[in-house]
Formats: structure tokens, C-alpha cells, sequence
């Protein structure tokens, strides 16, 4: 395989975490590393402004060259050995800057927590720009991200859309690549209903008809897809609070950008934004056809 991986950087230790996570990316899937640092309009960097402001009076020029100065610093603190790099250094918000230069990356790598009134204004606002505007796998980088000696799971929601299998094909690849388990969830929806009893009564053949759906996705989506150790989760409970338990020893979130079902409402307070702000692992979103997204 060969690409790039296109990771926001700001100097914050948010995205160290996400340049570190990348390199790793980059080696199993032997991929270069594109580091971009936004520095203008409403993605100003503190840092860069305190650069600029050691040397007196500011321009333009000023500023991209603390710019270009604090992305050094931030490839040099991770060491980027073993992949090659390329620098981008943007004037524009991080959010446009990395959908601008997107084009032609295998995914979008950015961090949980970063700097700039863009990110405190609302949290994880910069990840969840990328998620809804890009075009391609977008990883959030957040919880524990270190390697371990026994390869932990990646975990994936699905929902029977065509999205949701492209996020099970999707998985199914990192864990391949990881040589790891993939354990494939089906969450149904909310069980607080008026009448449990009518629930209960229905559940048996309601979660017998699921199983029986998710076995078919997951053949279509796995499809000549070898030497991968599956296992399935069925329940009644709501997406996000099952996503966020079943993903608390995993390595890897994957989810869907839009689907149906369970999985309809991923956009702010949905599926893909719970993960984001709660997930103890990186985040993945891939989205509807024709784009994916990708968060750790």
C-alpha cells in the first residue's frame, strides 16, 4: 500500500498524540506523513502569537515564520523516523486547511484537545468540523493510544446501511493490519418504552431477527476479507452508551458518518460526537459513500 496520511497539528499535546498515532498508521500501511499547522483566521495559535509577539511588532511574515517554527518543534519533540514527512504550513482555520488539502490523503488525523478559540469554543469543535466536511477517513486521537503486547480489538458499529458496511470494511482492513480481533456491534435503539412487558415479550424474536441481519452484513462487508477473528454483539440498548463500554479495552472506534436506525442522528449529541468527546481509544468516522471519516 502507499498514500499519505494528512495529521492537524497545533503545538498541543493533543496533537503530538495524533502525529504519534499517525507514524504508527503510517508504518502498517507504509504511507508517508503530511504535518500541517493552520495558523490563520480563527486558528491562530496561541503559540504562534507569542513567537511572533518575543521579536516586537507583527506581520504577516511574522507570523508564518513562528508558524513554521512551532511545527518543527512539534515534529521534533514526536521524532517522525522511520516515514517520510512533509510540512504544510497554512493560513486559513485548521478546519478549511485540512479539508483544502485532503485531496488525494488515505485519512484525516487530528487530536482531541488542541489550542485557538475554534477548539474553546465548543469541545472537540475542530475534529467534528473535519468529520462533517471531509471526504475521506478522519481519525480522532483520544484516550490510550499506547501499543501493547497482545493486540487489543477494534471495535465497530453497524446498522445494515450501505454506510455502515463501508465502516465494517473499513475496520475489518485496520484490524487485519493490526492483527487484531474486530468485534462487530449492533445496537437497536433505546429500550425505555411504556410497556416493558410488551418489549420483553417481543425481544427474543426481535434479537433473533437481528443476529440474523447481522450475519448477512457482516458477510457482505467482510467478503474475502481472510484470517480475521470476529465476534458479534446484539442488544436492544442505544448506540453510544454500548459503543463506548464495548470500546473501553479496544484499540480502535469505527463508526459511520450517517446511517438508519440507531445510527441516524451522527451529527452534534449522535453517535460519532458521543465517541469524540467520550471514547477511551482513537475514533474512526467513515462516511456515507463517495466519503470517509476516521477518529481516535
Amino acid at each position: 500500500m502507499s498514500g499519505v496520511i494528512l495529521v492537524g497539528v497545533d503545538g498541543s499535546k493533543g496533537s503530538d498524540d495524533a502525529l504519534r498515532w499517525a507514524l504508527r498508521e503510517a508504518r502498517l500501511r507504509e504511507c508517508s506523513i503530511t504535518a500541517l499547522l493552520a495558523w490563520g483566521g480563527d486558528g491562530l495559535q496561541r503559540e504562534v502569537y507569542r513567537r511572533a509577539l518575543q521579536t516586537g511588532p507583527t506581520d504577516h511574515t511574522d507570523l508564518e515564520t513562528a508558524a513554521s517554527n512551532a511545527l518543527d518543534q512539534a515534529i521534533g519533540r514526536v521524532g517522525l523516523s522511520g516515514a517520510e514527512v512533509t510540512r504544510l504550513v497554512v493560513d486559513a482555520s485548521p478546519v478549511a486547511a485540512l479539508g483544502n488539502s485532503s485531496a488525494g490523503a488515505e485519512m484525516v488525523v487530528v487530536g482531541s484537545h488542541g489550542h485557538g478559540p475554534i477548539h474553546r469554543a465548543v469541545a472537540g469543535s475542530v475534529a467534528q468540523g473535519v468529520v462533517n466536511h471531509a471526504r475521506i477517513p478522519v481519525v480522532v486521537v483520544r484516550g490510550t493510544t499506547e501499543e501493547h503486547p497482545t493486540p487489543r480489538p477494534v471495535v465497530v458499529g453497524v446498522d445494515g446501511s450501505g454506510n455502515s458496511v463501508g465502516a465494517l470494511r473499513w475496520a475489518a482492513e485496520a484490524a487485519a493490519l493490526r492483527r487484531a480481533s474486530l468485534r462487530v456491534v449492533h445496537a437497536l435503539g433505546h429500550t425505555e418504552v411504556l410497556y416493558p412487558e410488551l418489549l420483553l415479550a417481543g425481544q427474543s424474536s426481535l434479537l433473533r431477527r437481528a443476529e440474523e441481519a447481522l450475519e448477512e452484513i457482516v458477510a457482505k462487508g467482510l467478503a474475502g476479507a481472510g484470517g480475521i477473528i470476529v465476534d458479534t454483539v446484539v442488544t436492544p440498548e442505544a448506540p453510544s452508551p454500548v459503543l463506548l463500554r464495548e470500546a473501553e479495552d479496544a484499540q480502535l472506534l469505527v463508526v459511520g458518518h450517517r446511517g438508519r436506525g440507531g445510527f441516524t442522528e451522527l451529527l452534534l449529541g449522535s453517535v460519532s460526537h458521543q465517541s469524540i468527546l467520550h471514547a477511551r481509544c482513537p475514533v474512526t468516522v467513515v462516511p456515507s459513500e463517495g466519503r470517509v471519516v476516521a477518529a481516535t
